[in-house]
């Protein structure tokens, strides 16, 4: 990995031959203004903002309650390496993943092929925003059912060097380098970052280690090349859920069978993109991006050993262009995606009982299979003024995924090598947005998307493809308000949506932390979300904007069979019912920050029969902020904060229909972390 380092500043250093040298006045932090309010209020009704100002209010080592601010969206963390996203209950079921939405960085796709995605692994200080697309209607994205986070990474028009060390409870050390350097026509960030915790529960250790590049080449005055490249070296100890009792009486402990097994996940992943853009005419304008991802991972689990190599190419086009229709100012987007993945997946046994206390022993072969996985999506968005109040987009996605095994363990008579697809899916998109008023619109739409199953779904317990799931289909349903207030320092959301989902993908457990994937009825998702933000400018030293987020949902089983047993009008599974964010960020002068935030959840059923629930909870994170300047070029930063306040006991993440084998109670619950602490320094030259 040193070696990588190396490479990274030598291609540099062939884009840049000097620094500038010209000393420049820094640039504070600025808190939310109208003008923010504004960007909000100009984004669609389903689109949620999150500025960097906003990433980096935590400890920096995890997004999740900057993440869970966002209603409808509701991010788990059962480790810093195991978190799972669902966006209004799609994606809940997951165990130990994020699946059924997408994720971009800039425009380069991180999902695999199967819609699995990694969030944990982007440091948020490479990250200048967030934009989360809530449910299927990001037609420009191809064909997601639970919607699309977009990162866009930091690369910024002035030069400088970077340094900060990051210290906590449960041996929290976190070291952040980085180069950023503008000159001319070209722009490059650099960025190192060593992760390491202890973590406060028994075999829970944590090592990441990540290089990051983000460079730009303006190419000429209507052209740009952009390249974007991270390598991450990871390694991860898993304390894994417990049931009931082992949480109340101690939740440091790990799970018996992962702590005897000493369970782990250690991987590198190495993602790749280059974009060109240019501006063929003053109406058209292009975007391509070649890109490549690579994964090694190697998981000891109690019931087996885990070994996964993935490589994936893929190639994304998109081409906008403006012209009159009827007389006025139109916007037409036609692209496609196409994303080939190269999945070998082999399981060992796990002979850590007679490995003396050591942890992993690698005893025999028990399946190898090979899987080709492929996709092509082919999308066309038209944005159409109809009058001067009211707005409407139609869009159209396609997607035709197919895959192709070679079994390289199985006798010929029980061999799955061969190739297979799922049918071939239409995805329509109607958007209207009817302004009321200056500041008031209202936005009506109907959309529908899919999520094909994940390779981890689709194995079965003895390793074999299950080629009989489906994909999960869905139609979704929508009312949304937005108004700005008093000078457009108040903003004002409301949104109003139904979902319904077919086909729906759950995880049978068929063995002690073994889960296998069925199609088991279908769901119905009626939700209500409201935001409310202000900016205030209470004296000319003292600047506050509180927020106010939340959601209500009901969500559950329209039918739903599994085993024989009905569960139709239960709860959805994994999903809580209501959930809150509140908080204000402050700014005190021109050199202090304050950050207060408090994450509210309801109860969460954890099983189909909703008969046992996780607890409701509500924790708070506080922060404050100092940084000053020093010798003109210098800027120092001092943080110090502390999650979970009032240390709540809470499940920062469940397992869904966890069932007790050999007499021991169910495994449903991760616990969240107790009060802890976090102190941070960092300087900051600029050349």
């Amino acid at each position: 990995m040193k070696q990588f380092s190396i490479i990274i500043f030598f291609i540099s250093g062939i884009f840049f031959t000097q620094a500038q040298s010209d000393t420049t006045n820094l640039e504070e932090i600025r808190l939310k203004t109208s003008l923010d309010i504004e960007k909000s209020y100009q984004s669609a009704s389903n689109i949620s903002l999150l500025e960097r100002e906003e990433l980096l209010q935590s400890n920096q080592t995890t997004i999740t309650p900057i993440l869970n601010k966002i209603p409808g969206v509701y991010m788990q963390q059962g480790g810093v390496n195991t978190t799972k996203i669902n966006i209004r209950g799609i994606g809940a079921r997951a165990q130990f993943e994020t699946n059924r939405l997408k994720l971009y960085l800039n425009n380069i796709p991180l999902s695999t092929a199967n819609g699995t995605s990694i969030l944990h692994d982007i440091d948020l200080t490479t990250l200048s925003g967030v934009k989360v697309i809530k449910g299927p209607q990001a037609t420009k994205y191809g064909a997601g059912l639970g919607g699309v986070i977009q990162l866009n990474s930091v690369l910024e028009d002035h030069t400088y060097a970077n340094s900060e060390i990051l210290f906590g409870s449960y041996a929290l050390l976190k070291q952040n380098f980085s180069l950023n350097v503008s000159e001319g026509n070209k722009k490059v960030n650099l960025t190192y970052n060593n992760l390491s915790s202890g973590g406060f529960r028994d075999n829970s250790n944590y090592q990441r280690e990540s290089y990051f590049l983000n460079s730009e080449w303006q190419i000429s005055e209507a052209s740009k090349l952009q390249l974007v490249g991270q390598v991450v070296q990871l390694k991860g100890f898993i304390p894994s859920s417990l049931s009931r009792t082992d949480l109340e009486e101690d939740p440091t402990q790990a799970a018996f069978t992962w702590g005897q097994a000493r369970g782990y996940e250690s991987y590198t992943r190495g993602i790749f993109g280059l974009n060109f853009s240019t501006q063929l005419s003053s109406s058209i304008t292009q975007n391509t991006s070649v890109f490549t991802n690579i994964r090694d991972a190697y998981e000891p689990r109690p019931f087996d050993i885990l070994d996964e190599k993935n490589t994936g190419v893929g190639l994304r086009h998109t081409s906008e262009i403006e012209f009159n229709l009827f007389g006025r100012l139109s916007n037409l987007t036609l692209g496609g995606e196409f994303l080939r993945d190269d999945f070998d997946v082999s399981t060992f046994d796990n002979l850590y009982q007679q490995n003396e206390g050591r942890g992993a022993l690698q005893g025999d072969l028990f399946s190898n299979l090979s899987q080709v996985r492929q996709y092509i999506e082919g999308f066309v968005t038209l944005d159409m003024p109809l009058s001067n109040r009211l707005d409407v987009k139609f869009g159209l996605a396609t997607n035709k995924t197919f895959y192709d095994i070679e079994d390289l363990f199985s006798t010929p008579e029980n061999s799955q090598t061969g190739e297979y697809d799922y049918d071939q899916v239409w995805l329509p998109n109607l958007v209207g947005t009817y302004n009321l008023k200056e500041n008031q619109k209202l936005t009506a739409s109907i959309s529908r998307g899919f999520s094909v199953p994940t390779v981890e779904q689709s194995l079965t317990e003895d390793g074999t493809f299950n080629t009989r799931l489906q994909p999960e289909v869905g139609w979704n349903y929508e009312l949304g308000y937005k108004a700005k207030w008093f000078k457009d320092q108040l903003l004002t959301e409301v949104n109003a949506y139904y979902m319904d989902v077919q086909n729906l993908l759950v995880a049978r457990r068929v063995a002690e932390d073994q889960f296998v994937g069925i199609n088991a009825g279908s769901t119905s998702h009626p939700g209500i979300e409201f935001s409310v933000k202000s900016n205030l400018n209470i004296q000319s030293w003292l600047t506050m904007q509180p927020y106010f987020n939340g959601s209500f949902n009901f969500y559950e089983f329209d039918e739903f069979t599994d085993q024989g047993t009905s569960y139709d009008g239960n709860q959805l599974t994994g999903v809580p019912s209501e959930q809150f964010s509140f908080g204000v960020d402050s700014q005190v002068g021109t050199h202090f920050f304050f950050y207060f935030q408090t994450n509210a959840v309801s109860e969460i059923p954890v099983n189909d029969s909703n008969s046992v629930y996780a607890e409701s909870y509500a924790f708070s994170n506080l922060k404050a902020e100092y940084r000053l300047s020093l010798f003109n070029a210098i800027t120092a930063r001092f943080n110090f904060g502390v999650n979970n306040l009032f240390n709540e006991k809470y499940s920062s993440s469940i397992v869904t229909n966890a069932v007790g084998f050999g007499g021991s109670e169910p495994r449903y619950f991760y616990p969240g972390e107790p009060r802890n602490y976090f102190g941070s320094v960092g300087l900051q030259y600029m050349f």
